[in-house]
């Protein structure tokens, strides 16, 4: 008797479009790993892969090909130059990064109500480090990786201005205030005080400008938050016009000579008594990410501190070791 087929039992062996595009460009796979560890564990990463190969079918055939060369001609792969700042800027317009990093749930979809998603108001710094000390346990677990949550709700659940920000802001006045390289919005739309603000959202990026208007459109913050296309090393601002700055991982994607004229120009439009709440990733470095920097808590505070525009320099107000990213700076 002849044995049963077992064909229909068989794998699909036909290469999925990210197996391609690993062979069509070496190092690719190489840089897809590093990028992802970020986010995922090592075991992980098999989720990552398969949830990218899904969002490349979405992609036109030509504009893969054509960003496979770029990256090829650019020398992206397997690692890109980290002391060129502006392949920095080549990545994040790049279509297959954004695709990359769509497959962690980088960005929220623009037609929700992100209150829904927002973190508690933490009575304190203890609170705060437990917190996320259980989040980024379910993502070292794969949390993110499996879709169970995207990342762009850990980040939500891991900010805290009303710890970081209010607390040094002056009272029942009229405040004017600059979200630098604003992304989506993440931190601009989650503040817990916006009585009497008026926040400009800056941000090279229109795609990321345009979400962020209409998040803000749900959130009821439409003429509170005004979005603004700017170069952040030219603000649109007057000297001493600004009460506060927030800065959400910006800082760690520019080289020293990027990062000197933007604090500077900071300095410049702040005023004296202004407070910046930044988030800035300790000892994170990896080109993949755009990461260029590898500070810890002790060289950054002296690369802040030690700037000077007009008398006025920045001061380390807030930073705990059980949260090695989260600084309140202020203008002294």
């Amino acid at each position: 008797m002849d044995k049963p087929s077992r064909r229909g039992l068989q794998p699909d062996t036909t290469p999925t479009l990210l197996t391609q595009a690993f062979a069509d460009c070496p190092g690719l796979e190489s840089f897809c790993d590093s990028l992802w560890g970020n986010f995922s564990p090592k075991y992980a990463l098999k989720h990552l892969r398969r949830r990218a190969a899904q969002l490349l079918e979405k992609m036109p055939p030509q504009q893969l090909q054509h960003e496979l060369a770029e990256w090829q001609r650019l020398s992206i792969v397997p690692e890109p130059d980290p002391t060129n700042q502006d392949l920095v800027g080549v990545l994040w317009q790049s279509p297959l990064f954004q695709t990359l990093m769509d497959t962690i749930g980088f960005s929220p979809p623009d037609n929700i109500d992100i209150r829904n998603y927002m973190a508690p108001r933490y009575p304190s710094l203890t609170e705060l480090v437990m917190a996320r000390a259980q989040l980024q346990g379910r993502c070292q677990r794969g949390a993110v990786a499996r879709g169970e949550i995207p990342y762009w709700q850990v980040v939500l659940q891991i900010q805290a201005p009303h710890l970081y920000l209010e607390p040094f802001l002056a009272q029942g006045v009229p405040l004017e205030g600059c979200d630098l390289a604003c992304g989506w919005g993440r931190i601009c739309l989650t503040l817990s005080e916006y009585r009497q603000r008026r926040i400009h959202a800056c941000d090279l990026a229109d795609s990321s400008l345009i979400t962020l208007q209409k998040l803000a459109a749900i959130r009821e913050l439409t003429g509170v938050i005004e979005t603004h296309r700017v170069d952040i090393l030219h603000l649109p601002f007057a000297d001493n016009q600004l009460d506060f700055f927030l800065a959400f991982d910006i800082f760690e994607h520019m080289v020293d000579d990027m990062l000197r004229p933007c604090v500077l120009e900071m300095l410049r439009c702040g005023k004296l008594g202004c407070v910046l709440y930044a988030e800035i990733p300790m000892e994170a470095y990896c080109p993949a990410l755009t990461h260029l920097q590898n500070w810890n808590q002790v060289s950054l505070c002296a690369f802040f501190e030690n700037l000077e525009v007009d008398g006025k320099r920045w001061k380390m107000r807030q930073w705990s070791p059980f949260i090695p990213d989260h600084f309140t700076f202020v203008i002294e």
